[in-house]
């Protein structure tokens, strides 16, 4: 059977190259003191040769977008306890950010003193949070995925060998846990089982053969049902549109696809409540593209918005302890 087929529609434009650059990690935020209809989203960095980005909150309604500068790279945020802090990964480390007043609180905790990676795409889940990092060149397997342990303040690796370790799914059961992890250079989704204190990877398999993905997967956010995932993917050819795809984890069928006209180079998806509808939402971005094909692309690095064929919102991931 021939995948659901959706169009997405431009939603918001930033309003400046910086922003547009490399925006990823999409995320409705849950426990922000100006209440609900906020996305928090990363701008990784401001331009390929600026070594600092950005958080941002964007307002789902007036659409209305507010930028907090930090002293380095996200690779992803995660919300505490805390209304309006987050945890994030920025460049090698953690830190604190305050949503409403900017403010940095440093952790102490340096997961890598290697300067060829930095912090990617992360997640949290009970109890911590499971991340990954990339290699700046894309082009060495010396990347990593590890599990902040919240409570001890501890970090371990799980696994290494990668290269740009990216989204992420996780299910945990009563003998252990299974992840889903993309790591995109290599066009892999695999899935993982960990054991219970998630220190270890029991077994891997592959969710579906990279020769049948469209181009790079980036990040991933699985469907309400958790038996599927919504994969976006990151073009780098000389092409003026984009795609995302909804992948069933049991056998690698592609049981929906969305169209992004116009932004090739797709980061991240977000399930959004929108009028009552259940919409999905896409980041792009403008990373690497030639002028060519930014001319053919003139949405590169604005939000997407697209309809889907789901009722319910899935779940959203755990508020962190903050210690």
């Amino acid at each position: 059977m021939a995948p659901l087929q959706f169009i997405a529609k431009p939603f918001f434009e930033p309003a400046n190259e910086a922003l547009r650059f490399l925006p990823e990690g999409p995320r409705v935020l849950q426990n922000h003191p100006n209440g609900e209809g906020l996305l928090g989203w990363v701008a990784i960095q401001h331009a390929s040769d600026v070594l600092t980005g950005s958080l941002n909150i964007l307002h789902l309604s007036t659409l209305q977008n507010q930028s907090i500068a930090l002293p380095g790279r996200p690779g992803f945020f995660c919300e505490t306890t805390q209304p309006g802090i987050v945890l994030v990964g920025l460049d090698r480390r953690l830190v604190y950010c305050n949503l409403v007043s900017g403010r940095i609180e440093e952790t102490g905790i340096t997961v890598t003193t290697d300067e060829r990676v930095i912090i990617n795409d992360g997640l949290a889940i009970e109890g911590g949070v499971l991340f990954g990092t990339k290699h700046l060149e894309f082009n060495q397997t010396i990347a990593s995925l590890y599990y902040f342990e919240s409570a001890t303040r501890k970090v371990h690796t799980l696994l290494d060998g990668q290269i740009c370790s990216n989204g992420k799914f996780f299910l945990s059961d009563t003998s252990g846990a299974t992840l889903i992890d993309i790591d995109s250079l290599p066009k892999t989704i695999t899935k993982y089982r960990l054991n219970a204190m998630l220190t270890n990877v029991l077994d891997r398999s592959l969710v579906i053969s990279p020769e049948l993905l469209p181009a790079f997967p980036d990040g991933m956010r699985p469907s309400p049902d958790g038996k599927t995932v919504i994969v976006a993917f990151f073009n780098p050819d000389h092409t003026a549109n984009g795609c995302a795809q909804q992948i069933r984890l049991s056998d690698g069928a592609v049981l929906c696809e969305w169209q992004i006209p116009g932004s090739p180079r797709v980061t991240c998806p977000e399930f959004v409540l929108l009028n009552g509808k259940v919409m999905i939402l896409f980041t792009t971005a403008v990373e690497g593209m030639s002028p060519e094909t930014r001319t053919i692309a003139p949405g590169a690095g604005s939000m997407y918005i697209a309809e889907t064929p789901f009722t319910t919102l899935p779940s959203a991931p755990p508020l962190l302890s903050k210690h």
